[in-house]
Protein backbone atom coordinates (compact mmCIF):
# COMPACT_ATOMS: atom_id res chain seq x y z
CA UNK A 1 0.00 0.00 0.00
CA UNK A 2 1.55 3.24 -0.99
CA UNK A 3 1.07 6.08 1.11
CA UNK A 4 1.65 9.83 1.43
CA UNK A 5 2.34 11.39 5.26
CA UNK A 6 2.56 14.83 7.08
CA UNK A 7 -0.31 16.75 4.85
CA UNK A 8 -2.11 19.80 5.67
CA UNK A 9 -5.47 21.15 4.56
CA UNK A 10 -7.70 23.84 5.61
CA UNK A 11 -8.53 22.42 8.84
CA UNK A 12 -5.36 24.78 9.35
CA UNK A 13 -2.88 26.65 7.45
CA UNK A 14 -3.39 24.15 4.24
CA UNK A 15 -4.62 25.94 0.82
CA UNK A 16 -6.57 23.04 -0.11
CA UNK A 17 -9.73 21.13 0.71
CA UNK A 18 -9.10 17.52 1.77
CA UNK A 19 -11.41 16.25 -1.33
CA UNK A 20 -8.84 17.75 -3.95
CA UNK A 21 -5.71 16.19 -1.94
CA UNK A 22 -7.72 12.95 -2.03
CA UNK A 23 -8.53 13.18 -5.66
CA UNK A 24 -5.21 14.45 -6.37
CA UNK A 25 -3.47 11.57 -4.48
CA UNK A 26 -5.64 8.95 -5.56
CA UNK A 27 -5.18 10.03 -9.55
CA UNK A 28 -0.86 9.95 -8.63
CA UNK A 29 -1.62 6.40 -8.14
CA UNK A 30 -1.41 6.42 -3.79
CA UNK A 31 -3.75 4.35 -1.57
CA UNK A 32 -3.82 6.52 1.53
CA UNK A 33 -2.65 9.74 3.13
CA UNK A 34 -2.34 10.31 7.01
CA UNK A 35 -3.27 13.82 7.58
CA UNK A 36 -1.34 16.22 10.21
CA UNK A 37 -3.15 19.39 10.79
CA UNK A 38 -1.57 21.30 13.14
CA UNK A 39 -3.28 20.45 17.13
CA UNK A 40 -3.31 24.31 17.59
CA UNK A 41 -6.58 25.20 15.75
CA UNK A 42 -8.50 22.26 16.77
CA UNK A 43 -11.12 21.93 19.76
CA UNK A 44 -13.39 18.98 20.59
CA UNK A 45 -15.77 19.91 17.94
CA UNK A 46 -13.76 20.64 15.01
CA UNK A 47 -11.95 17.70 15.98
CA UNK A 48 -15.14 15.44 15.87
CA UNK A 49 -15.51 17.40 12.53
CA UNK A 50 -12.28 16.61 11.03
CA UNK A 51 -12.56 12.75 12.24
CA UNK A 52 -15.84 12.60 10.31
CA UNK A 53 -14.65 14.08 7.58
CA UNK A 54 -11.68 11.47 6.87
CA UNK A 55 -13.78 8.88 7.08
CA UNK A 56 -16.48 9.93 5.02
CA UNK A 57 -13.45 10.46 2.78
CA UNK A 58 -12.44 7.17 3.27
CA UNK A 59 -13.22 4.11 0.36
CA UNK A 60 -12.10 0.64 -0.26
CA UNK A 61 -10.02 2.25 -2.52
CA UNK A 62 -8.44 5.15 -1.04
CA UNK A 63 -8.09 5.73 3.05
CA UNK A 64 -8.14 8.92 4.97
CA UNK A 65 -5.71 8.57 8.20
CA UNK A 66 -6.66 11.38 10.55
CA UNK A 67 -3.88 13.28 12.82
CA UNK A 68 -2.36 15.92 14.10
CA UNK A 69 0.77 17.66 14.35
CA UNK A 70 2.44 19.07 17.76
CA UNK A 71 4.65 22.07 18.21
CA UNK A 72 6.27 22.25 21.69
CA UNK A 73 9.05 24.10 23.13
CA UNK A 74 8.17 27.65 21.27
CA UNK A 75 7.64 25.84 18.10
CA UNK A 76 11.08 24.72 17.66
CA UNK A 77 10.48 21.07 17.94
CA UNK A 78 6.84 19.35 16.00
CA UNK A 79 5.57 15.75 16.57
CA UNK A 80 3.33 14.52 14.66
CA UNK A 81 0.83 12.66 15.87
CA UNK A 82 -0.69 9.69 13.22
CA UNK A 83 -4.07 7.90 13.69
CA UNK A 84 -5.07 9.36 16.32
CA UNK A 85 -8.92 10.06 16.50
CA UNK A 86 -9.03 12.64 19.49
CA UNK A 87 -7.28 15.49 20.80
CA UNK A 88 -4.40 15.22 23.20
CA UNK A 89 -3.29 17.54 25.66
CA UNK A 90 -0.21 17.80 27.59
CA UNK A 91 1.88 19.53 29.71
CA UNK A 92 5.50 18.86 28.22
CA UNK A 93 6.64 16.10 25.58
CA UNK A 94 7.15 13.32 27.68
CA UNK A 95 3.39 13.38 28.02
CA UNK A 96 2.64 14.18 24.53
CA UNK A 97 3.78 11.64 23.23
CA UNK A 98 2.08 8.99 26.31
CA UNK A 99 -0.95 10.80 25.26
CA UNK A 100 -0.83 10.00 21.48
CA UNK A 101 0.48 6.19 22.00
CA UNK A 102 -2.84 5.97 24.13
CA UNK A 103 -4.80 7.37 21.80
CA UNK A 104 -3.74 4.26 19.31
CA UNK A 105 -1.99 6.51 16.94
CA UNK A 106 2.12 6.90 16.39
CA UNK A 107 4.76 9.43 17.35
CA UNK A 108 7.52 11.21 14.56
CA UNK A 109 9.26 13.65 15.24
CA UNK A 110 9.23 16.44 12.41
CA UNK A 111 11.86 17.89 10.61
CA UNK A 112 13.85 17.79 12.85
CA UNK A 113 16.30 21.19 13.15
CA UNK A 114 19.90 21.24 13.99
CA UNK A 115 20.77 20.24 17.35
CA UNK A 116 17.53 18.99 18.15
CA UNK A 117 19.17 15.87 19.89
CA UNK A 118 19.12 17.87 23.06
CA UNK A 119 15.69 19.22 22.78
CA UNK A 120 14.05 15.61 22.58
CA UNK A 121 16.39 13.99 24.78
CA UNK A 122 13.57 12.56 27.20
CA UNK A 123 11.27 11.04 24.84
CA UNK A 124 14.13 9.57 22.15
CA UNK A 125 13.00 5.92 23.97
CA UNK A 126 9.89 6.14 23.01
CA UNK A 127 9.32 7.85 19.92
CA UNK A 128 8.11 6.19 16.93
CA UNK A 129 10.40 7.72 14.27
CA UNK A 130 11.84 10.60 12.97
CA UNK A 131 10.98 12.25 9.56
CA UNK A 132 14.28 11.91 7.95
CA UNK A 133 12.99 13.46 4.58
CA UNK A 134 10.40 16.56 4.54
CA UNK A 135 10.34 17.49 1.13
CA UNK A 136 9.27 20.69 1.83
CA UNK A 137 12.36 21.38 3.87
CA UNK A 138 14.36 19.30 2.36
CA UNK A 139 13.69 18.94 -1.32
CA UNK A 140 12.47 15.84 -3.53
CA UNK A 141 16.11 15.01 -4.26
CA UNK A 142 17.92 13.22 -1.16
CA UNK A 143 16.31 13.52 2.91
CA UNK A 144 18.78 15.63 4.42
CA UNK A 145 22.40 13.68 6.36
CA UNK A 146 22.15 15.88 9.75
CA UNK A 147 18.09 13.70 9.96
CA UNK A 148 19.57 10.74 9.49
CA UNK A 149 22.35 11.13 11.83
CA UNK A 150 20.08 11.97 14.36
CA UNK A 151 17.82 9.15 12.99
CA UNK A 152 21.03 6.48 13.98
CA UNK A 153 21.86 8.21 17.47
CA UNK A 154 17.89 7.79 18.72
CA UNK A 155 18.57 4.25 17.09
CA UNK A 156 21.09 3.38 19.62
CA UNK A 157 19.30 3.08 22.13
CA UNK A 158 15.67 2.38 20.80
CA UNK A 159 15.50 0.09 17.57
CA UNK A 160 11.53 1.33 17.49
CA UNK A 161 12.29 4.80 16.16
CA UNK A 162 11.95 4.41 12.33
CA UNK A 163 12.48 7.01 9.53
CA UNK A 164 9.95 8.46 7.73
CA UNK A 165 9.25 10.90 5.29
CA UNK A 166 6.44 13.63 4.68
CA UNK A 167 5.37 15.71 1.93
CA UNK A 168 4.86 18.45 4.64
CA UNK A 169 1.29 19.44 2.11
CA UNK A 170 0.63 22.73 2.28
CA UNK A 171 -0.26 23.63 -1.60
CA UNK A 172 -1.47 21.49 -3.97
CA UNK A 173 1.98 21.38 -6.26
CA UNK A 174 3.75 19.45 -3.68
CA UNK A 175 1.94 16.31 -4.53
CA UNK A 176 4.06 16.69 -8.19
CA UNK A 177 6.56 13.36 -7.68
CA UNK A 178 5.84 12.75 -4.00
CA UNK A 179 7.99 11.10 -1.63
CA UNK A 180 5.73 8.20 0.24
CA UNK A 181 5.88 5.45 1.78
CA UNK A 182 5.03 2.00 0.78
CA UNK A 183 3.87 -0.23 3.64
CA UNK A 184 4.06 -4.03 3.88
CA UNK A 185 -0.34 -4.51 4.73
CA UNK A 186 -2.80 -6.22 2.59
CA UNK A 187 -5.43 -4.87 4.41
CA UNK A 188 -6.39 -1.33 3.57
CA UNK A 189 -7.35 -0.21 7.21
CA UNK A 190 -6.52 2.23 9.41
CA UNK A 191 -5.48 -0.11 11.77
CA UNK A 192 -3.14 -2.29 10.01
CA UNK A 193 -1.42 1.07 8.24
CA UNK A 194 -0.41 2.42 11.73
CA UNK A 195 0.53 -1.25 13.03
CA UNK A 196 2.56 -1.18 9.98
CA UNK A 197 4.27 1.99 10.42
CA UNK A 198 4.83 1.72 13.86
CA UNK A 199 6.34 -1.96 13.61
CA UNK A 200 8.97 -0.55 10.72
CA UNK A 201 6.83 -2.80 7.86
CA UNK A 202 7.94 -0.12 4.88
CA UNK A 203 9.93 1.72 2.74
CA UNK A 204 10.61 5.28 1.83
CA UNK A 205 10.48 5.93 -1.91
CA UNK A 206 11.62 9.47 -3.61
CA UNK A 207 13.27 9.80 -6.88
CA UNK A 208 15.42 6.59 -7.29
CA UNK A 209 15.93 6.22 -3.76
CA UNK A 210 14.40 3.00 -1.32
CA UNK A 211 15.12 3.35 1.95
CA UNK A 212 14.20 0.44 4.76
CA UNK A 213 12.46 1.76 8.27
CA UNK A 214 15.61 1.23 9.35
CA UNK A 215 17.17 4.11 7.72
CA UNK A 216 20.03 1.53 6.76
CA UNK A 217 22.01 2.62 3.60
CA UNK A 218 24.49 1.43 1.41
CA UNK A 219 27.40 2.96 0.33
CA UNK A 220 26.12 4.46 -2.50
CA UNK A 221 23.10 5.89 -1.23
CA UNK A 222 25.28 7.69 0.94
CA UNK A 223 27.46 9.12 -1.04
CA UNK A 224 24.79 9.86 -3.36
CA UNK A 225 23.36 11.74 -0.44
CA UNK A 226 26.40 13.60 0.30
CA UNK A 227 26.66 14.69 -2.72
CA UNK A 228 23.18 16.06 -3.12
CA UNK A 229 23.42 17.84 0.23
CA UNK A 230 24.20 21.55 -1.09
CA UNK A 231 21.25 21.14 -3.49
CA UNK A 232 18.42 20.79 -0.03
CA UNK A 233 16.18 23.55 0.89
CA UNK A 234 18.04 25.08 3.92
CA UNK A 235 16.43 24.87 7.26
CA UNK A 236 15.12 28.51 7.84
Amino acid sequence: MRGVLHVHSIFSDGEERLERIVQTFSDAGMNFIAVSDHAEVFDEQRMQEYVAVCDALSSANFLVIPGLEFALKGGSIHILGYGITRRVRAPNMDQLVDGIHEAGGIAVLAHPPRGSINMVSTITGKLDGVEIWNSRYDGTLTPRAGSIQLLRRIRSSNLNAAAFCGVDLHQIAQARKPIYVDVKTESLARREIIHALRAGSFTLRGGNLVIPASGKLTFAQELSIAVRQPMCRPWL
